[in-house]
């Protein structure tokens, strides 16, 4: 029998059932708002599943679509760090960098620029391939290392794999000089509107992502390991165009659950809906973090 309440990992909050993806089931935290898988895939799983994860489209992997997309975004990502360190030379750490693609955008402005990321396969790429600096590990075994010695750390899509996001963010801290920035990024759950949604975002895509985070857990999370906040976008894209597009889908989609779908379905329906249906919306949150001094 499943049980009707699970604890969050964040706040220790009481969770209830959010979302069923395949044999994985998504829980809620009616405090914070953050939404995890319970229980997480085992080790054993996720090391499969993240072999193949960078390998090429035609080798099996499956984040080339993914990367390119993303690829497209790192202009922008760029700008937006240099208006918050004005200095000519900057220390950068890109956690969970892939195959290296910002890295290499970040040193075409000179910016100097490490990777890191727990694959193999994606670091093998990044040296090979891009010529670019990159380590294979986790930023947890690297702090006595390099403990004060980055300006920037930048967590582009990747808070979400973590299985342990709190250790992770309070190494980061770790790792950042003081006064040093945080920029990341991730899928935004817990919207107001997505209640009327029959179905739930694409963020929620388990084993990959373990969690979806709430813009009210991430602040949590940020602050409680020694993060003060310098700007949220909860709705994040390259271009104004874009941004208003996605959110305009957003809610359109949204809405069509309440006014078309439940009628039809009935409210048991709709709710059994809610719990098990996919849909290709979702918003981006990007947040800029400074450690404090």
């Amino acid at each position: 029998m499943l049980a009707l309440n699970k604890t969050c990992y964040l706040c220790n909050g009481v969770c209830g059932l959010d979302v069923i993806y395949g044999s994985y089931k998504y829980w809620r935290c009616k405090s914070c708002g953050l939404s995890q898988v319970i229980p997480q895939p085992l080790d054993q799983e996720l090391s499969s599943y993240y072999d193949k994860f960078h390998l090429s489209d035609s080798e099996g992997g499956i984040y080339d679509e993914f990367e390119q997309r993303m690829q497209a975004d790192f202009p922008k990502k760029v700008s937006l760090i240099k208006k918050f360190l004005n200095a000519k030379n900057f220390k950068l750490l890109d956690v969970g960098c892939g195959k290296g693609f910002f890295v290499s955008q970040a040193k075409k402005n000179n910016i100097e620029a490490i990777g890191l990321d727990a694959s193999k396969n994606a670091i093998k790429f990044a040296l090979q391939n891009l010529r670019v600096n990159a380590q294979c590990g986790k930023i947890e075994s690297k702090t006595k290392e390099w403990e004060g010695r980055f300006d920037a750390v930048t967590l582009w899509a990747t808070i979400e794999h973590l299985k342990d996001p709190v250790l992770t963010i309070s190494s980061i801290n770790r790792c950042l000089k003081p006064g040093g920035y945080l920029f990341l990024d991730t899928g935004l759950g817990g919207l107001s509107i997505e209640k009327f949604l029959a179905g739930y975002n694409q963020w929620y895509d388990a084993p990959q992502h373990l969690f979806v985070f709430s813009e009210k857990s991430l602040v949590n999370i940020l602050k409680s390991n020694g993060f003060s906040i310098v700007k949220i976008d909860n709705n994040f894209d390259r271009s104004v165009a874009r941004k208003l597009a996605r959110l305009v889908r957003h809610y359109l989609i949204s809405l069509m659950g309440i006014l078309v779908l439940r009628p039809i379905l009935g409210r048991k329906g709709f709710s059994k809906m809610k719990l098990e249906a996919k849909w290709p919306i979702g918003r981006l949150i990007s947040v800029v973090a400074r450690k404090e001094i």
